[in-house]
C-alpha cells in the first residue's frame, strides 16, 4: 500500500490571495487546477503513479497569518468540517490533517480534539510560526498535551521565515527564492524543531510524535553535531536534557521524502534514523506523483525496508484511522 501524506489542497477563503496559489494561476495553470481540486483529478493523478491513499491538509500558511484571531478560530473550524465532508465522501482513498489556529492555543487544542474525535481527521499540521510565535511557547504545552492523549501525530510543514531572519539573511536574495523551498524552509522548520527538543517538551511528553517533511529538514545530516555540541553554550543552566539531541529526532519524529527525491540525501536519513521512522510523501501539486513514486521503486534498499517507507510505518504510526486494503 503506497501511502503520501504532505499533499496540499488550497481552499478560500484562507488560501485567497496565497502568494504561491496566484503565482501558479499566472505560470502554471494545471498545478492550480490541481491544488483546487479534491476528486476526479487529484483520484487521477494519484492512480497515474500507484498511490493508493493521501492524507490532505490545507495550503501553507493555512489560517494562521489572519490578524484576526476569531476569524482565524472560525475559519479553521470551517476547514476541517469541509475537508471532513471529503473524506467521507472517498474515506478509502482520502484522510486529512486537522488545520489549527494557532494564534490561540486553547482554541488549537479543543479543535485537534474536536477534528479527531468527531471528524475523524488523523492529527493536525502546523504551518511553523504562527506570526513570529513559535511552538515552544508555553502556550503550547495544552496543544501538544491533547496531542499526546489522542495518539495522533503533529506534521510541522514549513512556513516562510521569520521577518527578522527575512530581514537578516533573505532581504538580498528574494528574487532567487533563497527564502523559500531551497533553503529558508528547511533552516526555518529544521531549527523550529530544535527549538522543540531543546525546550524539554519531549521530556514532558515523550509518546508525542511529530513529523518533518523534505527528509527531516537537514537535521539528520546535522545530528552528529548536534549531540557533540549540546549543553556547550557556556550557561550553567544548559544541557538540561533527558538525552542526546539525536535521541529525540530517532523517538519523536518521523519524516517523509516529500518534495526531495535524492538518493543521497535519503542514505543519510536513513542511517541516522533508520527504516522505521522514513515515510513516503510527494509534497502534491508542487511536486508529481510520479516522480515521487519512481524515486521509492528506484531506491537501492531491500523490500522490506521500501514497504515500510511506502506504507507500513504510516498504518503502524495512524493505526485504524488509515483503512487497510
Amino acid at each position: 500500500m503506497l501511502i503520501a501524506l504532505e499533499e496540499h489542497y488550497a481552499w478560500n477563503p484562507p488560501s485567497s490571495g496565497n502568494v504561491v496559489a496566484t503565482w501558479l494561476q499566472s505560470h502554471n495553470p494545471t498545478a492550480y487546477q490541481r491544488l483546487y481540486d479534491r476528486g476526479s483529478l487529484r483520484l487521477e493523478q494519484m492512480d497515474a503513479a500507484g498511490i493508493d491513499f493521501q492524507i490532505l491538509s490545507l495550503f501553507d500558511p493555512g489560517v494562521q497569518e489572519d490578524e484576526d484571531t476569531a476569524r482565524a478560530v472560525d475559519n479553521a473550524r470551517r476547514a476541517n468540517d469541509d475537508l471532513a465532508e471529503t473524506v467521507r465522501a472517498t474515506p478509502d482513498r482520502f484522510g486529512g490533517f486537522a488545520t489549527l489556529a494557532t494564534q490561540e492555543p486553547d482554541a488549537a487544542a479543543a479543535e485537534l480534539e474536536r477534528a479527531v474525535e468527531e471528524l475523524g481527521l488523523v492529527g493536525g499540521l502546523i504551518n511553523g510560526h504562527t506570526r513570529g510565535r513559535y511552538l515552544d511557547d508555553p502556550a503550547y504545552l495544552g496543544l501538544f498535551e491533547c496531542a499526546q492523549h489522542l495518539g495522533v501525530p503533529i506534521y510541522l510543514h514549513p512556513t516562510t521565515p521569520h521577518p527578522a531572519v527575512m530581514d537578516a539573511w533573505f532581504a538580498p536574495y528574494v528574487k532567487d527564492g533563497l527564502h523559500l523551498a531551497s533553503w529558508g524552509f528547511a533552516a526555518e522548520t529544521g531549527t523550529h524543531a530544535l527549538r522543540l527538543i531543546y525546550s524539554g517538551l519531549f521530556d514532558k511528553f515523550p509518546r508525542l510524535q511529530m513529523i518533518l517533511g523534505h527528509l527531516g529538514e537537514m537535521l539528520p545530516y546535522a545530528a552528529y553535531r548536534l549531540d557533540r555540541y549540546y549543553g556547550l553554550g557556556g550557561g550553567d543552566d544548559g544541557g538540561q536534557l533527558a538525552k542526546r539531541p539525536s535521541q529525540y529526532l530517532c523517538d519523536n519524529f518521523h519524516i517523509t521524502t516529500s518534495g526531495n527525491f535524492s538518493p543521497t540525501t535519503f542514505a543519510c536519513a536513513l542511517e541516522v534514523m533508520g527504516p522505521d521512522r522514513l515515510m513516503f510523501s510527494v509534497d502534491y501539486p508542487m511536486d508529481d506523483n510520479v516522480d515521487g513514486a519512481q524515486f521509492l521503486r528506484d531506491l537501492q534498499v531491500d523490500d522490506d525496508v521500501r514497504r515500510k517507507i511506502a506504507g507500513d510505518n504510516a498504518l503502524g504510526l495512524f493505526g485504524d484511522k488509515i483503512p487497510r486494503r
